[in-house]
């Protein structure tokens, strides 16, 4: 029988080093501790990690079709850049109300936020797809039963473990208010934008190709 805690410290190692990228996730980590609270930064980070562990699943049972859908359907690519655009726009138009030292109204559900960006990050499964396969040029995985539990508790602590880690360093920001919150707006916008439009110059690639 294989090592379960084998299959945990590899889903944890991958997931960890995927998630230490600025990307979507970790910079709306930074942004809502930096806006909100520390409390608000650790939902995003644990709805988040809910999701990249089916994102990590959906990679297991489906990748390969998954990767050829997404390479032929250029109506998927072109709807993930106008959301990403769209978003952007929402963000970098926003204006910042960082909060420090003082009670605060919590409108919305962060954990949700938390699930919707994760859900919408078009970069989740490919990465999954392209992680397994470096997996299995060193390992020879069979993903069931217990192994399976132990591949994707692994992938869940590990994400959390990197997410929390950028809300611990959120703290620095928060000595730095207004001018972290409007940079961190800024840097977040940047990054959506520059996913919605790379999906968008992938959709239009694939019409010529």
């Amino acid at each position: 029988m294989e090592n379960p805690l084998l299959y945990l410290f590899v889903g944890f190692l991958a997931c960890l080093l995927g998630t230490i990228p600025f990307g979507p996730i970790n910079l709306a980590v930074v942004k809502t501790t930096v806006d909100y609270d520390r409390r608000s930064g650790v939902e995003i980070a644990f709805a988040a990690s809910i999701v990249e562990m089916l994102q990590a699943l959906i990679a297991i049972c489906f990748g390969a079709l998954i990767s050829s859908f997404l390479d032929s359907n250029v109506l998927v690519k072109f709807f993930l850049a106008f959301v990403f655009i769209v978003l952007a726009i929402f963000i970098i138009t926003r204006k910042p109300k960082p909060t420090l030292g003082k009670r605060i109204n919590r409108p919305v559900s962060f954990f949700r936020n938390g699930l919707i960006i994760s859900a919408l990050n078009p970069q989740a499964v490919p990465f999954w797809i392209f992680a397994l396969a470096t997996i299995s040029q060193y390992f020879e995985f069979q993903y069931m039963g217990l192994t399976l539990i132990g591949f994707l508790l692994g992938v869940f602590i590990g994400k959390l473990l990197a997410l929390y880690g950028f809300v611990v360093a959120s703290t620095y920001l928060k000595a730095h208010l207004q001018e972290s919150s409007a940079l961190v707006n800024r840097l977040l916008a940047a990054i959506l934008l520059f996913i919605g439009l790379s999906q968008g110059w992938n959709a239009v690639n694939s019409l010529f190709v």
